[in-house]
């Protein structure tokens, strides 16, 4: 059994161990804070990434079921597993048997559906030159409309259906031809006529399509939709849980979504297609496997949307971004969740570190993108006090991706735990911040001069 740790604060704002590393459940993140959470694999590379929960409230109950509905049949309870999967009535809709046990509520899938679009929204209004520098210069493209969603292991299209409501355009791949019989007949019950199903293992589909996207588009029939865009805006995703007794289901074991399904083959090939990836995943994943990923495939943040059914967690979506557009959308609350709890592990999180907005010379790194808050946890995170740095840091910002200054950071780290660097001058060896500016000044000259230039 893990051993659990409360949460414990040194008094510098960084939550860690006394030593060693540590994992969480994705329930047990304190909701309404934005943390860097950094660690190390089994290898010894470093990660890091950013990490918020959202708190979703949201009703469960059927819109036109106003009294408690008392279960009494194997057929009675069918007939309410069916007005939970889809809000609409209608003996058109079609299920199988492990559509009872696997498929998605609807109160989930709507709310889900609609955040995609919230999260992947773009030309954010924003009223200081800073926060434009930084969202031109994390912005791989500008995004262009329709609005196309890939829905992966789609089964009976009971996310689907709820995608296809909210996009221009819903493509949902299931490798089960049965299945894709039922979903296809399930969009066209709901009257949509946006929203496409294909047959296909989901690995092949999102390979073939990241190697020649174009072909692909085109064997699909899907062109008009993608235009000059030869990507998806978002892609879903339900992976496999390894059965209704999954880790973590009826005790406090963390799940580990990799040991049950090749997420990593999975997110190298999404994360070159699309701007976000979003997980349908259990209360309990784990947080350090989330934030891993992220530092790996090239998302910064990962933005948590826990569903709570009588006051517990039933599941929860993990939203992959790239865009720090969607740092606007966080909601910063005072959490009134208690302690969280930690479970010893050999690698993952070393370091979990609660943002503030930050603070200097008496000035506010004012941000609508909440930047200062990305500022005072990279400070932390190199170790550093000084305001020349938090203003180095800010403008590099301004001219280097922030998933990039991740990377650059989990390198310096790297180093650190490896022994550290001494200076070129002494035996004294380098502070982290010391390291990280090294490794910029080493690699990337030329920014590293406008850096200094701008911070004079």
């Amino acid at each position: 059994m893990n051993d659990h740790l409360e949460h414990k604060d040194n008094g510098t704002g960084t939550t860690k161990l006394h030593s060693g590393t540590f994992d969480l459940r994705a329930d047990s993140l304190k909701p309404g804070i934005l943390y860097l959470a950094s660690g190390v694999d089994g290898h010894g590379k470093v990660f890091s990434s950013f990490i918020y929960s959202n708190t979703k409230h949201i009703s469960y109950t059927h819109p036109s079921l106003k009294d408690r509905v008392i279960v009494n049949t194997d057929e009675e309870y069918r007939e309410l597993c069916r007005r939970t999967i889809f809000w609409l009535v209608s003996d058109e809709l079609q299920f199988d048997d492990d559509a009872y046990v696997d498929a998605s509520w609807a109160p989930e899938s709507i709310a889900a559906a609609r955040e995609f679009k919230l999260l992947c929204k773009r030309k954010t209004t924003v009223t200081n030159v800073f926060d434009q520098d930084v969202i031109e210069v994390n912005n791989r493209h500008s995004p262009a409309a329709p609005f196309k969603v890939l829905d992966l292991a789609c089964g009976i299209g009971g996310n689907l259906v709820y995608i296809g409501m909210n996009s221009d355009l819903a493509v949902g791949v299931e490798c089960n031809p049965q299945r894709v019989d039922i979903a296809r007949n399930n969009t066209k019950v709901h009257g949509l006529t946006n929203t496409f199903v294909f047959q296909d293992d989901l690995f092949n589909f999102v390979e073939e399509f990241g190697a020649n996207p174009k072909d692909k588009i085109e064997k699909l029939g899907l062109q008009e939709y993608f235009g000059d865009s030869l990507e998806f805006d978002c892609i879903h995703i339900s992976p496999p849980w390894g059965g209704k007794f999954y880790a973590g289901s009826s005790d406090e074991r963390i799940f580990v979504l990799q040991e049950n399904f090749d997420i990593d083959r999975a997110m190298a090939s999404m994360s070159q297609i699309c701007e976000m990836v979003s997980l349908y995943l259990p209360r309990s994943q784990s947080i350090s496997e989330l934030v891993k990923l992220a530092s790996i495939y090239g998302f910064p943040i990962v933005i948590l949307s826990p569903y709570y059914f009588n006051k517990k967690v039933r599941c929860l979506h993990a939203h992959f971004l790239k865009s720090v557009e969607c740092f606007k959308r966080i909601k910063f609350i005072n959490s009134d969740k208690g302690d969280m709890q930690f479970h010893v592990a050999s690698h993952g999180i070393k370091t979990l570190i609660p943002s503030e907005s930050f603070k200097v010379r008496k000035t506010e790194f004012q941000s609508s993108l909440h930047m200062d808050h990305v500022i005072f946890c990279l400070m932390k995170l190199l170790d550093e006090r000084s305001s020349n740095v938090a203003f180095k840091l800010r403008n590099l910002m301004r001219m280097y991706p922030l998933v990039d200054i991740l990377g650059l950071a989990s390198q310096a780290l790297q180093i650190q735990y490896s022994g550290g660097m001494a200076r070129a001058d002494s035996n004294q060896k380098r502070t982290i911040g010391g390291i990280f500016f090294f490794i910029l000044k080493t690699q990337y000259k030329e920014l590293y001069k406008k850096v200094e230039k701008l911070s004079q």
